[in-house]
């Protein structure tokens, strides 16, 4: 980093279990009930990338972080895993369950915490990849993406922003949203 420069702040979203579970919800409807939990969170990835694309953040609001099996949502992946590090609503407990290496949707999805445009996104992304190992691969070739071996490494917002040729002041923009959520989740969640 130049010596006259900054550093750049980063961008952080809040995790929201109950749209995260909903979207993995909708998600596994639309794939006959079950999917691989890979499977999942790349689908899940594509949507929270595009819908920061479209939209300007982010589905879950959950870190990404890239593995040795290309991008994945962290929160998502600790409760496919049953170890969340946050503390949890239940939701996604009362509504998808673990069955060997799949996610199975145990009840129908409420998309309730989901807006128009944020179904619109998942729906998208399911029809674009109809075949799961598409979805998988196409993952890996996120210029984000970094095979970190049997690690992970976190990926910013910011860097995907600019991947997907965001101007400073679209980031920006992008930055003070979460702050503004963040502020507000702060004051009005129980």
């Amino acid at each position: 980093m130049p010596e006259n420069s900054t550093p750049v702040e980063p961008i952080r979203f809040a995790f929201n279990e109950r749209k995260a579970t909903a979207a993995a919800a909708f998600v596994l409807k639309l794939a006959g009930g079950k999917m691989d939990r890979v499977h999942l969170l790349k689908y899940l990835y594509h949507a929270d990338r595009e819908s920061l694309d479209k939209l300007g953040y982010p589905i879950s609001g959950d870190r990404w972080a890239s593995m040795h099996r290309g991008p994945m949502l962290s929160e998502v992946y600790n409760l496919i895993k049953r170890t969340p590090r946050l503390k949890t609503t239940g939701d996604w407990e009362g509504s998808i369950k673990p069955k060997g290496n799949e996610c199975v949707l145990v009840k129908e999805p409420d998309l309730g915490p989901l807006s128009p445009a944020e179904v619109t996104i998942l729906s998208e992304v399911f029809s674009r990849y109809p075949n799961v190992w598409a979805a998988y691969h196409d993952s890996h070739r996120y210029k984000e993406h970094r095979d970190p071996g049997s690690s992970s490494l976190p990926i910013e917002p910011i860097e995907v922003l600019r991947i997907l040729g965001k101007s400073d002041e679209e980031i920006e923009a992008v930055r003070q949203r979460a702050r503004e959520v963040a502020h507000f989740d702060a004051i009005f969640t129980v």
